[in-house]
């Protein structure tokens, strides 16, 4: 199953409605290669995109805690007792 969200009735037509999954990533495949093509001449989407993703990011980093104290030693002490995978051969 796709993590993508795909809206109940929307018509495949109506290419302006995409400009909120668009910035918030959630567009997928030709449906979302179509929305870009349209987004190049499209003034308005263009604008559309760029407000939603800044308010998007606005939220996110109201939202936004720093980890508990606990929950850091709790990463930390299991990064070092978990064995690491060896180098690809050939390396980087």
């Amino acid at each position: 199953m796709s993590p993508f969200v795909r809206l109940p009735g929307r018509r495949r037509g109506t290419l302006h409605s995409l400009a909120a999954p668009y910035a918030l990533d959630a567009l997928e495949g030709a449906e979302r290669v179509r929305f870009e093509r349209h987004l190049a001449g499209c003034g308005r989407c263009a604008a559309e995109v760029r407000t939603l993703s800044e308010d998007a990011v606005r939220l996110a980093r109201f939202t936004a805690a720093p980890a508990p104290h606990a929950l850091r030693e709790r990463v930390l002490a299991a990064v070092r007792s978990t064995a690491q995978e060896p180098a690809p051969a050939g390396g980087p």
